[in-house]
Order: structure tokens, then C-alpha cells, then sequence
């Protein structure tokens, strides 16, 4: 499924911290995913690239969500929130900290394709966390 004009503009409504560049019909090329952390123990924001999973045909629900229950009632064209807006420093009544949510999208959905067989995105730390 390919991004609708509905998700591009979504993208720029800011979900993923960070990001920056874009249009508004189109989803920034590359954005910065930061975790903010307290303390001295930080590894290097992750590129990420949305093109990349545009062209991977990643829907864009896979990512963009708003969770009542187990079901996501988010769908394209609705606002977008920045995943520290619910995902705080510390995990909260049933929701993960930012830190855990971005490792449970990110590093969840690449096992799985390559459990699957499928080429995948990285799963281990440097894959991701690269120096500038």
C-alpha cells in the first residue's frame, strides 16, 4: 500500500521526534528519531528514512497510531501526535516509554519480516544508533 496524500500529511503532523524536512504532501525524506534521556548513557539518534518504507509499501498505520484497547483507531488524514505526547521517560498504566515504544515498533517489525523470510531493517543497537 503506497502513502496517500491523507499520510503524508499525517507524517508532517510530527509523530516520529524529531523530524524534520518534508512538504506538505510529502513525508520527510530522512528524519532524526531522538529519545530524550536523562543522564550520560545516550547513544546517537536513529535515521530514519521514510522513503524507505514508503517504497517497502509499509502502511502508514503501522507506525501512526492512537490505541484504544487493542484496536487503533487512528486512520490517514487524522492528526498526528509526537510519540512523547503518550509515551513518557517512564512507563506508564499500560503504555511503554518512548524508549521501549520506538524498540517495540522498530526492532519488533524487522524480526518479524525476517522470521518471515523477508528482508528486514537492522535489529541490533549499532544497525541503528550510528555516530553522525
Amino acid at each position: 500500500m503506497a502513502l496517500t496524500r491523507g499520510c503524508r500529511l499525517a507524517y508532517m503532523a510530527g509523530l516520529i521526534l524529531g523530524a524534520q524536512g518534508g512538504s506538505l504532501t510529502e513525508p520527510p525524506a530522512t528524519s532524526l528519531l531522538k529519545i530524550p534521556v536523562a543522564g550520560s548513557r545516550r547513544k546517537p539518534p536513529v535515521k530514519f528514512s521514510h522513503r524507505v518504507h514508503q517504497a517497502r509499501q509499509v502502511a502508514c498505520a503501522q507506525c501512526h497510531h492512537n490505541y484504544q484497547g487493542k484496536c487503533n483507531l487512528w486512520h490517514e488524514g487524522q492528526p498526528v501526535e509526537k510519540c512523547h505526547v503518550c509515551h513518557g521517560l517512564r512507563p506508564e498504566a499500560r503504555r511503554l516509554d518512548v524508549k521501549n515504544a520506538y524498540h517495540r515498533q522498530c526492532k519488533g517489525c524487522h524480526l518479524r519480516l525476517r522470521q518471515q523470510g523477508r528482508q528486514a531493517g537492522p535489529i541490533e543497537c549499532q544497525g541503528c544508533h550510528r555516530p553522525a
